[in-house]
């Protein structure tokens, strides 16, 4: 998708988009994977983001696809609501 071309039907025509999120008074932010923890109040803040969104849609079939910008930058950390799933080495071939 983001050299232009749809894995699911081929069409050559994609358009790139940055999803946002809208808070209190119609405050918009850019969507992101996580957020900084807030250290006076809970949750998170939404201007201190990790990991800002992006996606593809094929202008074709609307088939979407998400990505994330400088995915090594994003930590993993509890209190950033992130953890590193790994895969499982394959037992050896016998």
């Amino acid at each position: 998708m983001r050299t232009g071309s749809c894995p699911l039907c081929n069409h050559g025509e994609v358009v790139e988009g940055t999803p946002g999120e809208f808070g209190h008074y119609g405050t918009e932010v850019a969507a992101a994977f996580t957020y900084e923890p807030r250290w006076l109040m809970g949750g998170r803040n939404p201007e201190h983001a990790y990991g800002q969104l992006v996606y593809y849609m094929c202008r074709s079939c609307g088939y979407v696809q998400w990505f994330v910008q400088d995915p090594a930058d994003v930590p993993i950390d509890a209190k950033y609501g992130t953890r590193l799933v790994t895969r499982k080495q394959d037992p050896p071939y016998r």
